[in-house]
């Protein structure tokens, strides 16, 4: 007879597979279903890239190194009715232009759909090493903000960000490629978390790539003799307050972690619903008070 998982429904602990694997397929299917999708470019590619400009090249609008310009081009189509995608990495395609994010897209709350890559990675230093990312995009009224942990969340994520009306900000991690965590069945819904795994001693609450790293710890400390919980944290805004007050009744602890500041960012976030609602032993863990640094990834992360 064979072992029961001590995972919950729909998990199933596979290979590493890049997450925007997930965004290019969705992407392409349901442009060719709704003509209203359209790919802004930054002066990089974007998710299904080389089939939009060999078959709807009328779709794509390149607006170069210039994100300021291209927030207010997005703004502009939502306007006139059409959905634009625009991906670049956070330092370019939100901080250059967070003000024309703010006044020409979310004031109005306009249908656009941002996709970013950042958090704590590689080689490339300090300026496209963005760990402030949760932070100053969570204060921004009117913005959706997801952040995906595998490939299969990102092909739900991504489909689901298209579909809801309004504007969306989804962060794809620009570090380690992550393990697939999902089976395809997994039922995404923006706004929940999902219970990867129940405990008793305490539960870590994580987002993006260091869902992945929740669970490679929780099995350290089974070894040590302690039942943690995962929750899957995949909407930074607006939190899933009721998964947390019920984390913390039920263990009585919680671990926050995210690949980017522990400073207005989802540890805060937790933090705030859990003082008002349900206080607990905590401990958010991310990148302190400082910028990344350049570096092999498993330097950064310590």
């Amino acid at each position: 007879m064979a072992k029961a998982s001590k995972y919950n429904q729909y998990i199933k602990i596979g290979n590493p597979v890049e997450p925007k694997e997930g965004f290019d397929p969705v992407m392409i299917e349901m442009a060719q279903k709704d003509p209203r999708i359209l790919m802004v470019l930054e002066d990089m590619g974007g998710p299904g890239i080389k089939w939009f400009t060999q078959n709807m090249p009328e779709r794509v609008i390149e607006c170069g190194v210039a994100e300021a310009n291209a927030a207010v081009v997005c703004g502009a189509l939502a306007a006139e009715g059409f959905i634009p995608v625009v991906h670049s990495f956070d330092f370019a395609l939100l901080a250059r232009a967070y003000n024309q994010i703010r006044q020409s897209i979310l004031v109005d709350r306009f249908n656009v759909k941002l996709l970013g890559r950042g958090g704590a990675w590689g080689d490339t230093g300090i300026s496209h090493n963005y760990v402030e990312t949760f932070a100053f995009m969570r204060c921004l009224p009117n913005l959706v903000i997801l952040s995906v942990a595998d490939v299969v969340e990102a092909k739900k994520a991504f489909a689901a960000m298209l579909k809801y009306v309004g504007p969306v900000f989804i962060r794809q991690e620009a570090g380690p490629v992550p393990p697939t965590i999902y089976t395809e069945d997994y039922p995404f819904q923006i706004g929940k978390a999902y219970s990867i795994k129940d405990g008793n001693d305490a539960t870590i609450i994580a987002t993006g790539l260091m869902v992945g790293i929740a669970i490679e710890a929780e099995k350290l400390l089974e070894k040590e003799g302690y039942n943690v919980g995962i929750l899957d944290m995949s909407t930074l805004k607006p939190l899933d307050e009721e998964a947390i007050i019920k984390a913390s009744v039920e263990t009585g602890a919680i671990v926050t972690a995210e690949n980017g500041s522990i400073i207005g960012g989802l540890g805060e976030g937790v933090a705030a619903v859990l003082c008002e609602n349900a206080p607990c032993p905590m401990v958010r863990f991310g990148v302190e008070d400082e910028f990344s640094q350049s570096g092999r990834d498993s330097d950064i992360r310590g």
